[in-house]
């Protein structure tokens, strides 16, 4: 019987929501997907408290989103909250009231299972063998070391888009990459990456591969995009030198992502120059695919063991 599954991502920038029909054969198709910026880290601050109108801001989102999932007969909803609940001093007092509001249970997930999902999402649906895969997202970047396609490696790291431009606004840009590469370093394993290719997973990504074209296009038909350090490069110092008002005026940007765009390509810029990576593969899938893989994996297994049963 085909089912109809839909993963839902609470990220520190924005809620996803994607809506995937299973079919008894275990091929998939994507139906539909939805994105709402919610600045759910907005005004956190050293204290790490969710903010009222920011959470607010969610479970409105969440609603809505809930009533398509409803309207497309989704059998299932898995919902999964990353850094910015992760880090908040009151997290459960949010996920309660979300739950009781909207009905939906969140799974506050780990960096380890971010940066796993990641890997999931990457290796499901590009060909990797050996590279580094990097997950800016408003709250955290996830670094993942894959070796012979095997995950050998992985951590999370403070260097969230959102988290960085709100603490670090009153810095140089060029202060912003130097803190970025510093932290970079003190991953122990990083050296392993040397000359690897680079796979960018996360709306910065994303922002990154419209910007590099020059027609519009859907983000999905820039799966796979390859593009070279030279591209990157020139997009990165051509962020550095507009200013903050013109850069939603660019081509390809998204409006929502103008003010933090900068801190999120900063960590895969110094990545880049660090461990002298020649192009970066960039992919549409993230998080939430990841999620939806682990969760059609579960489901054929268990179809299958009720078909050795009978």
């Amino acid at each position: 019987m085909e089912k109809r599954i839909a993963v839902i991502d609470l990220g520190s920038n924005s809620v996803r929501m994607s809506i995937n029909l299973l079919r008894d054969n275990g091929e998939w198709e994507s139906l539909q997907k939805l994105r709402t910026t919610v600045r759910l880290s907005e005004g956190m601050g050293a204290d790490n408290i969710l903010k009222e109108t920011s959470m607010t801001r969610v479970i409105a989102a969440l609603k809505e989103f809930c009533t398509i999932a409803k309207n497309n007969s989704c059998q299932t909803i898995v919902a999964i909250a990353t850094a910015a609940v992760r880090n908040a001093v009151n997290r459960k007092k949010f996920i309660d009231r979300v739950l009781s509001e909207t009905g939906i249970r969140f799974d506050v997930i780990s960096g380890e299972d971010e940066a796993y999902y990641s890997y999931l999402s990457v290796r499901e649906s590009l060909p990797i063998k050996n590279g580094l895969i990097f997950d800016t997202g408003g709250g955290s970047t996830e670094l993942i070391l894959v070796r012979d396609k095997q995950l050998v490696a992985s951590t999370s790291l403070p260097l969230g888009a959102v988290v960085m431009s709100e603490r670090m606004k009153r810095l140089p840009q060029s202060e912003i990459y130097r803190y970025v590469s510093t932290t970079l370093g003190t991953v122990d394993w990083i050296d392993q990456a040397q000359s690897f290719d680079l796979y960018g997973v996360g709306g910065s990504a994303k922002t990154l591969a419209t910007l590099s074209v020059k027609e519009l296009r859907l983000i999905e038909e820039l799966h796979g995009l390859t593009l070279p350090y030279s591209k990157v490069a020139a997009i990165y110092q051509k962020l550095y030198n507009t200013p903050l008002e013109l850069r939603k005026n660019l081509p390809g940007m998204d409006p929502s992502r103008a003010d933090i765009i900068f801190e999120g390509l900063t960590p895969m810029k110094a990545l880049m120059d660090m461990l002298g990576s020649k192009k970066i593969i960039i992919s549409s899938y993230g998080v939430k695919e990841g999620v939806f893989f682990r969760v059609r994996e579960e489901i054929l297994k268990n179809e299958w063991g009720k078909t050795n049963e009978s």
